[in-house]
């Protein structure tokens, strides 16, 4: 289950605007963002072998305040139809940390979760 990977209740302030989407969310995850909230959207496919997601926002400064604090650049931004930014390794572990979900958890497990019901 989803609770097993996933803290119970988010953490006061910030955190609680933190949250992720799988590979499958993405129109969840967008709509999120467009919302205020902060989404890590799991990628579908691996880059180079490495787990990937993109981090996204509300706006462009909130989107870069939220990636300095997980330890991106704010040169990092990428800036398609989406701005967003990409998470990998370090960034992408403190990224789902911020979202309280583990990053030793494989993403099937937490796609299984989701599908079975028991997302937040």
């Amino acid at each position: 289950m989803i609770a097993d990977h996933v803290a119970s209740t988010p953490s006061p302030g910030e955190s609680d605007r933190w949250r992720y989407f799988t590979s499958r969310q993405v129109r969840e995850a967008v709509a999120w963002a467009r919302d205020g909230g902060i989404a890590v959207h799991e990628n579908i496919y691996p880059s180079r072998g490495r787990r990937t997601a993109h981090l996204l926002g509300p706006d462009e400064a909130t989107l870069v305040a939220a990636a300095r604090s997980i330890g991106c650049r704010a040169s990092w931004i990428q800036r398609t139809r989406t701005l967003h930014f990409d998470l990998v390794e370090e960034t992408l572990d403190a990224g789902l940390r911020r979202c309280g979900v583990d990053p030793r958890v494989a993403p099937e497990v937490l796609k299984r979760a989701v599908r079975g019901g028991k997302g937040r």
